[in-house]
């Protein structure tokens, strides 16, 4: 590997690294779904708040010798007015989630109970194993932690709500802007003009920066003239906290962007990394704002994406990123064309056997190839000097669909 290529291992921990410290906003519980809890939350009840019943039936003071039970008491679920206090040989009827009575220790369901004529006492036909009670804070005791940092899926919501939470600190979602670069470009829905195609870095970029829990902001396509260029990042630099810009990075004589970052005081932490595809990445800072120049090609760009941006964006919303795998084993063999940098190459999940399914390498010539990204369920990562994983290789693919 050439001395100037950095490992993108090392160039992941540099942006890292550069990532400033999450932003807490408050957010009503209503509008929290999806948004990043970055800290614990602690229990603010015990679970349940009370003795309950599991079952619907009778619940009942245990009497010496057996036989029937007087029935006192209102019957119904927890709400109910005040329960009655149960001696022995007394029961009442409770339904599932109804509080206990005191005195009682144990519900009899009431399948298993014969009730007489007159509903005034009850039987009880054969013994439960279990009490069929659930015991306040079974669950979760006031002050144990409730929920760790995470992305909040609707199941959160419903446990913060259980605990009496309506409104909560959530991260401040960082704000990314997507810039364009090329006078090939033609924005989608526009007639397309002689020897140009359509923009969709821009388009695809948006949709990975919300995907990963940010804001994403167009600023649309900057033609290859340092004016014109210099006037749009510097328009997006004031805004966002990442900078997304997509192509004229490489060593074209077109490729603007590194110097015109510099003269907009954007210091360069690291530029060309031993990555395929992706090699001529460019990341920097300026102060607490981050920009990215990626390359043009669209499986470059969407790969650089995932590597560095979406850790990047759990890092800053205060969750540690960890990258869906999948182990399987591949269905023919998978090929590193070169040896001096680390491959990520795409692949498809396609049914298997009684040990799971199997990973298809698919026809991939070069990252201009959008194409492969509508087949591609995965991406495999190939380390440097690997070469060739033969048919039924066991590897771990990153997983880039829901």
């Amino acid at each position: 590997m050439p001395s100037a290529l950095l490992h993108p291992d090392k160039a992941l921990s540099l942006v890292l690294a550069s990532a400033p410290a999450p932003r807490l906003e408050p957010c009503r519980l209503a509008g929290a779904l999806g948004r990043a809890l970055p800290h614990s939350l602690p229990c603010l009840v015990d679970q349940p708040p009370f003795d309950k019943s599991s079952m619907d039936g009778f619940a009942y003071a245990p009497l010496a010798g057996g036989g029937s039970y007087r029935v006192v008491g209102p019957s119904g679920a927890a709400g109910a007015a005040a329960l009655p206090v149960l001696k022995p040989g007394e029961c009442c009827r409770v339904m599932t989630g109804a509080p206990i009575p005191e005195g009682a220790s144990a519900v009899q369901r009431i399948e298993l109970c014969e009730i007489s004529p007159d509903e005034k006492s009850v039987r009880l036909t054969a013994s439960e194993r279990e009490p069929n009670i659930v015991r306040r804070g079974a669950n979760e005791r006031a002050g144990d932690t409730l929920l760790s940092p995470r992305l909040l899926a609707p199941q959160d919501l419903g446990i913060l709500a259980s605990s009496g939470y309506s409104e909560i600190e959530v991260a401040r979602r960082p704000l990314i802007g997507v810039l364009s670069t090329g006078d090939e470009l033609t924005v989608p829905g526009s007639p397309l003009g002689p020897a140009c195609i359509y923009d969709s870095n821009g388009p695809a970029l948006c949709a990975q920066a919300l995907a990963a829990g940010a804001e994403a902001r167009s600023y649309g396509i900057a033609r290859d003239e340092p004016g014109a260029l210099q006037t749009s990042l510097e328009r997006a630099l004031g805004d966002c906290d990442i900078l997304l810009v997509s192509g004229g990075v490489s060593m074209g004589n077109f490729d603007y962007v590194p110097s015109t970052l510099e003269a907009l005081g954007v210091e360069e932490v690291f530029h060309k990394i031993a990555i395929r595809p992706g090699k001529p990445c460019f990341f920097g800072t300026m102060g607490e704002k981050l920009v990215f120049g990626l390359p043009g090609n669209p499986m470059a760009t969407f790969v650089a994406f995932e590597f560095f941006v979406r850790p990047l964006v759990a890092r800053m919303l205060g969750i540690v990123y960890s990258p869906r795998l999948l182990r399987a084993r591949l269905s023919a063999p998978l090929v590193q064309a070169e040896a001096e940098r680390v491959d990520f190459l795409p692949v498809a999940i396609e049914p298997g056997d009684e040990e799971g399914p199997f990973l298809a390498p698919l026809a991939y010539h070069g990252s201009s190839m959008l194409n492969v990204l509508s087949k591609a369920d995965a991406l495999v990562r190939l380390e440097i000097g690997t070469g060739t994983i033969p048919k039924g290789g066991w590897v771990d693919a990153r997983l880039v669909r829901p």
